[in-house]
C-alpha cells in the first residue's frame, strides 16, 4: 500500500532529530524504537501512540501534528543524548482532535496500550485501528443524513468501473460507466469522502471530478480479490475485468486498514445507471438539490421534503432524490406506497411518533459487526427495536396488505424480536458508557455475576459494620470509611482525633484538616472488594463481548429490518409534504409528454415568504421546443427549475406540487443555468457555459430534459445570437431524436424560428406597463416578449438615475436606426454576423 496523494503539512518549527532517520533508528530508546516500528506498518499515517493519559507522535508526525491542530510542540528523549519532537493531545478529548484530523482529509493510526504499566518495563502497544475519512464508523465523525462513501474507480479493457462502499452501514454497490461525463455524474452523485485508485497518474484524471474534502489515495492492486462475487455475474463480459479490478482495489484497502471486507463483499449490488435519470454536477447544483457546504438546508428540495424522523430515512430519502427512478412500474409502485399514507393522516402521525423512537440501526449494527460498540451503543439498539416491534404491530393492524408486507419485512422472521429479547435481558437499564467500571450486565443473566454483585453488595455492608466497630472501639463518632482510586479504602478522622487511633493503625495520607489511616482488617476487607470488583469487570466484558457476538450472528437480518424501516420513514416523510404542501400524485406515462396544470416550485413556494404564481406547461409529441422570452426577475428561470423539479419529484417517488400532472419519463435531466469563471481551471464565464452546452449536446436523448437559460450572454451580442440560434437550430432539426427543450432567452429575434419549425411553441413572461414602471405579473403566456425590460429593472435594483436616464437614451438612438433594425432582422433570419460597424456607433 503506498502513501496517499496529498501534500505534507508544512511548518516553520525548528526540531530535533526526526524519528525515521537512520541515526535516530539505530541509537533509539526502547519507547521511540517501538514507535518506529508500529510506525513502519503505516508509513502514510500520522501515528498517535497511547502513552499513559495523552496520545503521543514523535518526529516528523509530532511537527505535523502541531501544525493541524495548532497546539505546541516540544521535544523528547530519544536516546543517548538525541531528542525527538513530541507532540500530544489528552486521551480525554482525543475525538475531538481526530474529527480535525480526519477534516483536513489525513489518514490516523492509533496504538494502545495492550497491558497495564510496570515500573522501568516498556509496555506493550499494537495499532488496534486505522482512522480514514471514508472507513470511520464512530457517529462523531458522520453525518446521520448522507452516506459516507469510500469509492474505488478503475479502467480496464476500455471499461471504467466504480466499486463504493458505505462501511458504517455496510452497503455497497458496483457500476460501470460508458465515459468520462457518466464517471464525473456517478461520483458527483456519490460525493465520496475517500477515493482509491490504482496509479498515480490516475490522481490527474479523476481530482477534478471529485469535491475539495475528498481524500484521494494510491492503493495497490489484488486482482484475486472478489473474483468470485455474485454481482459480477451481472456485468457484461466485456466490463467485467474493470469491474473485477474496482471491487479487487476497494476490498484489499478494507483489509489492509484491519477490517473486515467480508461484510462488504456479501452486501456488493450492481448498480445499473441505467436505472435510474442521470443527473451531473452542475445539474444537481442549478437545480439546489442539496443543500452545499455551509448552505442552509432550507435553500433545497432536500430541505422542502426534510420530514423523516430517522437517520436511515434521511439518507435513504436524499439516495432517492439523486437517483430518480425510470422504471414505470418502480415509480408507480412508490406512488402507491406514498399514497396509502396521505389517505391516512392521522395513522401516520402516529407512526412517525414510534419512527422517532429509533435510532441509527444500520450504524448500530455495523458498529456490532466490527466489535467496536459500546454499552450505550446496544441500549440505543434495544430501544430502537422495541419501537421497531411497535411499528410493525401498529402496519399490521391497520390491515393495509402493503403496510402488513412492510411489518413482516421489519419484524425479519422473528429476529427483531429475538435480538431485542436478549437485549432485555442481558444488559442494565442505564449501562454505563464504557465496561471499565462494571454495572453493564444484568446480574441475573449469568449466576457467576450475580455471585460477583453480591459480594460486592455485602462488602459495603461488612465496611458499614467495620466503620461502626472502629467508632466504638475508639470513640471517635465522625470517624468515616471512604476510597479513593490512589490509595484505595481508609479511615478518615479529623486532626484533632488522630491520637485516638492505637498503634494497629497505618498511617496513609495527611490533609489540611483530616488524616488518613488504616488497618489489616480493612486491608484485607478491601483485597476482597476490589478483587470481587475487578472479577466482576471482566466477567461483564466476557458476557458483554458474547451478546455483541449473538448480535453479530443475527446482522444481516436486523440491516435488512433496517432497511425497510427506512423505507416506511421516507413514504411517511413524502406523504407529509403532500398533505402539508397540497402535492398531487403525478399520472406517470410511458409516452415523452409532459403536462402541468398550475405548476409550483417547491422550493420557492416553501421559503420564498411570498405566494407563489403558478403556471401551466404543456409538452407534447408536436411542440418538444417552448422558447421563453420576458424581462429579467420575471420568472423564467424559476419556471424551467420547477418543471424540472416536477419531473425529479415524481420519479424519485413524491407527489408534485400542481393542481394536476400528466408526466413522461425523463432518463437524462440537463441544465444550462447561469455561469461564472472557473479561475483556478483558467476558465472563462464564456468558456464555462459553452463546456456545460458541449456535454448537454454530446448526452442527449428523445427521453431528456434540457433546461436551457440565456445560452450565449457570455459574449458579445453578435456572436452570443448566433450560438444560441445555431444550439436551438440543431436541436429542432433533430426530429424524432429531439428531446424536451426548455429554452429561455432575453435574445427577442429567436422568436421568429416559431414560423420555420412547428415544434416550437413561444412563451413569454405577462408584464404590466404602469405609470410607475413595470410590474411583473410571472404569468407565462402563450406568444412572445417584444421588450427586455432591462432598464427599468436596473432602475428598481437602485442604479442611479443618471446612469438609468442615459441608458435609456442610448437605447433609444439604437432602436431608432434602421440599419440597425435590418442587422438584427437579417441576423435572426440567416445566423449571420453583421460587421462590427454596429458596435463602434455609440460612443
Amino acid at each position: 500500500m503506498r502513501a496517499p496523494h496529498e501534500e505534507k503539512q508544512q511548518t516553520a518549527r525548528e526540531h530535533p532529530a526526526q524519528v525515521g532517520d537512520a541515526a535516530t533508528a539505530a541509537t533509539a530508546s526502547p519507547l521511540i524504537a517501538q514507535y518506529l516500528a508500529l510506525k513502519a506498518e503505516y508509513p502514510e499515517a500520522m501515528l498517535l501512540s497511547r502513552v499513559g493519559d495523552f496520545y503521543e507522535a514523535y518526529g516528523d508526525d509530532a511537527t505535523e501534528l502541531a501544525s493541524a491542530l495548532n497546539i505546541v510542540c516540544t521535544s523528547k528523549e530519544a536516546g543517548r543524548g538525541q531528542r525527538v519532537a513530541m507532540a500530544g493531545v489528552p486521551h480525554h478529548a482525543v475525538d475531538h482532535y481526530l474529527g480535525r484530523l480526519l477534516r483536513q482529509r489525513r489518514i490516523i493510526a492509533i496504538a494502545e496500550q495492550m497491558e497495564e504499566p510496570v515500573p522501568n518495563r516498556l509496555v506493550r502497544r499494537e495499532i488496534v485501528r486505522v482512522l480514514t475519512p471514508g472507513t470511520v464508523l464512530e457517529d462523531q465523525f458522520l453525518n446521520a443524513e448522507r452516506n459516507n462513501y469510500l469509492v474505488a474507480v478503475t479502467t480496464a479493457a476500455g471499461a471504467t468501473a466504480i466499486a463504493a462502499a458505505d462501511v458504517s452501514t455496510s452497503s455497497a454497490s458496483l457500476s460501470v460507466v460508458a465515459d468520462d461525463d457518466a464517471l464525473a455524474g456517478e461520483l458527483d452523485r456519490l460525493a465520496p469522502a475517500e477515493l482509491i485508485v490504482a496509479a498515480e497518474e490516475d490522481i490527474e484524471r479523476y481530482q477534478p471530478l471529485v469535491n475539495t474534502t475528498c481524500r484521494i489515495a494510491v492503493a495497490d492492486p489484488q486482482p484475486d480479490d472478489g473474483s468470485r462475487l455474485p454481482a459480477l455475474e451481472q456485468i457484461a463480459m466485456a466490463e467485467r475485468p474493470a469491474a473485477r479490478e474496482a471491487l479487487a482495489l476497494l476490498l484489499g484497502y478494507l483489509r489492509y486498514l484491519r477490517l473486515d471486507a467480508a461484510p462488504i463483499a456479501a452486501a456488493t449490488v450492481v448498480h445499473e445507471t441505467r436505472t435510474t435519470m442521470l443527473l451531473d454536477r452542475q445539474t444537481r447544483r442549478h437545480l439546489d438539490l442539496l443543500a452545499g457546504s455551509g448552505e442552509s438546508k432550507s435553500a433545497s428540495l432536500a430541505g422542502v421534503l426534510a420530514k423523516t424522523k430517522t437517520p436511515m430515512g434521511a439518507r435513504m430519502q436524499t439516495a432517492w432524490l439523486c437517483a430518480p427512478l425510470i422504471d414505470l412500474a418502480a415509480i408507480r409502485e412508490r406512488h402507491d406506497a406514498v399514497e396509502s399514507f396521505v389517505r391516512a393522516p392521522a395513522v401516520r402521525v402516529d407512526l412517525q411518533k414510534t419512527l422517532a423512537g429509533i435510532g441509527d440501526v444500520e450504524r448500530l449494527v455495523q458498529k456490532i459487526r466490527a466489535r467496536r460498540a459500546a454499552p450505550r451503543d446496544l441500549a440505543g439498539l434495544r430501544r430502537s427495536l422495541e419501537h421497531a416491534t411497535t411499528l410493525a404491530t401498529d402496519l399490521r393492524a391497520t390491515g393495509n396488505p402493503q403496510w402488513a408486507d412492510f411489518a413482516g419485512e421489519i419484524e425479519a422472521a422473528g429476529v427483531v424480536a429475538q435480538a431485542a429479547e436478549l437485549l432485555a435481558t442481558s444488559l442494565v437499564d442505564e449501562p454505563a458508557a464504557t465496561l471499565a467500571e462494571g454495572g453493564v450486565i444484568r446480574p441475573e443473566h449469568s449466576k457467576e455475576l450475580a455471585d460477583l454483585v453480591s459480594l460486592r453488595g455485602t462488602g459495603r455492608d461488612h465496611l458499614l459494620a467495620l466503620e461502626t466497630d472502629v467508632r466504638e472501639a475508639t470513640g471517635v463518632k465522625s470517624l468515616k470509611v471512604k476510597y479513593t482510586q490512589a490509595i484505595g479504602y481508609y479511615y478518615e478522622v479529623g486532626k484533632a482525633h488522630a491520637d485516638a487511633l492505637g498503634a494497629e493503625f497505618v498511617r496513609r495520607q495527611s490533609l489540611a484538616n483530616a488524616e488518613r489511616f488504616s488497618d489489616h482488617r480493612l486491608k484485607e476487607l478491601e483485597n476482597r472488594i476490589l478483587s470481587a470488583r475487578a472479577q466482576q469487570v471482566a466477567l461483564e466484558r466476557q458476557l458483554f463481548d458474547a451478546v455483541v457476538g449473538k448480535l453479530a450472528d443475527l446482522s444481516t437480518a436486523l440491516l435488512r429490518s433496517a432497511r425497510t424501516i427506512a423505507c416506511v420513514d421516507v413514504f411517511c416523510s413524502l406523504a407529509q409534504v403532500a398533505g402539508e404542501r397540497r402535492y398531487v400524485r403525478p399520472s406517470m406515462t410511458a409516452d415523452s409528454a409532459l403536462h402541468v396544470e398550475a405548476g409550483r416550485h417547491p422550493v420557492v413556494e416553501a421559503f420564498g415568504g411570498l405566494d407563489f404564481v403558478p403556471n401551466d406547461c404543456a409538452v407534447d409529441a408536436r411542440h418538444r421546443f417552448l422558447l421563453i422570452t420576458g424581462p429579467n426577475m420575471g420568472g423564467k428561470s424559476t419556471y424551467l427549475r420547477q418543471t424540472a423539479l416536477m419531473s425529479i419529484l415524481a420519479q424519485m417517488g413524491s407527489f408534485v406540487p400542481a393542481l394536476s400532472a400528466t408526466l413522461g419519463i425523463v432518463d437524462r435531466l440537463f441544465t444550462r443555468i447561469g455561469a461564472g469563471d472557473d479561475i483556478a481551471a483558467g476558465r472563462s464565464t464564456f468558456y464555462v457555459e459553452m463546456s456545460e452546452m458541449a456535454l448537454i449536446l454530446r448526452n442527449c436523448t428523445p427521453r431528456s430534459l434540457l433546461l436551457i437559460d440565456e445560452v450565449g450572454r457570455g459574449t458579445g451580442t453578435t456572436d452570443g445570437l448566433a450560438i444560441a440560434q445555431a444550439i436551438s437550430e440543431h436541436l429542432l432539426n433533430l426530429g424524432a431524436a429531439m428531446p424536451i427543450v426548455l429554452f429561455a432567452t432575453h435574445f427577442h429575434e429567436l422568436v421568429d424560428l416559431g414560423a420555420t419549425f412547428a415544434n416550437l411553441d413561444n412563451l413569454h413572461v405577462a408584464v404590466a406597463d404602469e405609470p410607475t414602471g413595470p410590474v411583473f405579473s410571472h404569468r407565462l403566456l402563450r406568444g412572445s416578449s417584444s421588450r427586455s425590460y432591462g432598464i427599468a429593472v436596473a432602475d428598481m435594483a437602485g442604479i442611479p438615475k443618471s446612469i438609468v436616464d442615459r441608458a435609456a437614451e442610448i437605447a433609444g438612438a439604437l432602436e431608432s436606426r434602421p440599419a440597425v433594425a435590418s442587422r438584427r432582422s437579417r441576423t435572426a433570419r440567416l445566423g449571420e454576423s453583421p460587421d462590427r460597424q454596429l458596435e463602434m456607433e455609440i460612443t
